[in-house]
């Protein structure tokens, strides 16, 4: 008898949920596909009717600060961290980290942070700032010796400035929704021809190193060209290769059950190629692996290009602290590895979801050992291994100084031609 006070528009009313939820998705994805592109459509905008030739070092960096920090962080993040571990798998440089006494586990973990921290100073701030200027002119001195022992060789160097453009391209290219337009191309061959000037690294062996190259385009893609050709080269197994991953890769682990050394050292694996991947002695993901990382890629792709806003500038991911220490007037480091270098000991650092998932994973809590890891902070004029603290200020103040001046350049590959200040 209950039943008969039911009416289909009871039976109904879950349809109508469905479809208004329906309704919802297909509005909000829309607002994605209106909103997703907007970024990468001003960025283009300037140079619909001017050449890339004619992009400017500033305009350089301000393309750059919005694809690390708002378009791709992700990317940008991972593409630093596979050339650094690349590195490795260059014969004559593996075995510099061996003979320096920088490739073992005490120092390894500092030695992996001081160079991010370089490398993400001199990525983030504009070439005539002072702090762009000091992280190239530390990077320069510590070079200095073993440039001039002949130690490091020119095409080494030439190789790790190609190795940081040509992995961006790659994780970008391989795992982003989205692919690098040719201005934004443009604006990383900009910048790493710049940087590449600043480090005092010769471009003879490029092919367009005496007529010089049409814009940024070009110079990238050269230098990425020949980057991978080097490889091909040069990159062989040996044991300071093998030396070097068991230091950064497995020592990170050690700690952790073996599965998940060997998992790690696959999945690095599969980020590599079989030149790069035999030379670092890492194994070959194999099929299962593999068709898991790429479903995930994959699922990350479509979240992104159809499910994500895109990220707003209050949630940029910044590469340094803008302000240093108010204490110490050094600048703290937000944690990247197990072990806490240039942290500031705080209850969020320590006792949050983060600080306690590293510190189940065996890494050490902020302040531990007191100033072990020198939670007041790094200075970019003393950054590097212990023995060369303090040392070459006279020549970095000297260099500082021949940067800054090269960064009121305007126009790299048009010498500001078309009037463009």
């Amino acid at each position: 008898m209950a039943l008969s006070g039911l009416t289909f528009d009871t039976f109904s009313l879950p349809w109508n949920i469905y479809s208004a939820l329906l309704a919802a998705l297909v509005c909000y994805m829309t607002l994605v596909k209106l909103l997703r592109y907007r970024r990468k459509e001003s960025i283009e905008a300037a140079f619909s009717t001017r050449p890339l030739s004619s992009m400017t070092t500033k305009e350089a960096h301000e393309i750059i600060t919005q694809l690390q920090e708002l378009e791709f962080p992700y990317a940008f993040a991972k593409a630093r961290k596979m050339a650094l571990l690349k590195a490795g798998g260059i014969p004559t440089m593996s075995k510099l980290f061996a003979v320096t006494g920088q490739n073992n586990r005490r120092n390894a973990g500092k030695r992996s942070v001081d160079t991010e921290i370089l490398l993400r100073e001199s990525q983030s701030k504009p070439r005539d700032s002072d702090r762009y200027a000091t992280a190239v002119a530390r990077m320069n001195y510590l070079h200095s010796r073993y440039r001039r022992a002949n130690k490091i060789i020119d095409t080494d160097l030439l190789h790790t400035l190609g190795d940081g453009l040509a992995e961006i391209l790659n994780v970008v290219g391989r795992e982003e929704w989205r692919q690098l337009t040719d201005v934004e191309m443009c604006a990383l061959g900009v910048f790493h021809k710049n940087l590449g000037e600043d480090m005092n690294i010769p471009f003879d062996p490029l092919p367009s190193s005496k007529e010089g190259w049409r814009d940024g385009v070009h110079f990238a893609i050269e230098l990425r060209d020949w980057t991978v050709r080097y490889e091909e080269e040069v990159a062989k197994p040996t044991a300071t290769n093998d030396q070097y991953v068991r230091v950064y890769v497995d020592s990170a682990v050690s700690a952790l059950p073996g599965f998940v050394g060997r998992t790690l050292r696959k999945t690095l694996g599969a980020d590599l190629d079989d030149v790069m991947r035999t030379s670092l002695n890492l194994e070959s993901p194999g099929l299962i692996l593999s068709t898991f990382l790429a479903a995930i890629r994959n699922i990350r792709k479509l979240f992104l290009r159809y499910l994500a806003l895109p990220r707003p500038s209050s949630l940029a991911v910044k590469l340094v602290d803008d302000i240093p220490n108010p204490e110490t007037h050094m600048y703290n480091f937000e944690r990247k590895t197990l072990q806490p270098w240039y942290v500031k000991p705080t209850f969020w650092s320590k006792w949050g979801p983060q600080a306690l998932l590293v510190r189940a994973l065996g890494g050490k809590a902020p302040g531990t050992n007191k100033d072990r890891y020198q939670p007041q902070g790094y200075d970019l004029m003393t950054i590097g291994p212990e023995p060369q603290k303090g040392k070459g200020l006279d020549d970095m103040v000297t260099d500082v100084e021949i940067i800054k001046a090269r960064g009121v350049a305007t126009c790299p590959f048009s010498q500001g031609k078309f009037g463009i200040n």
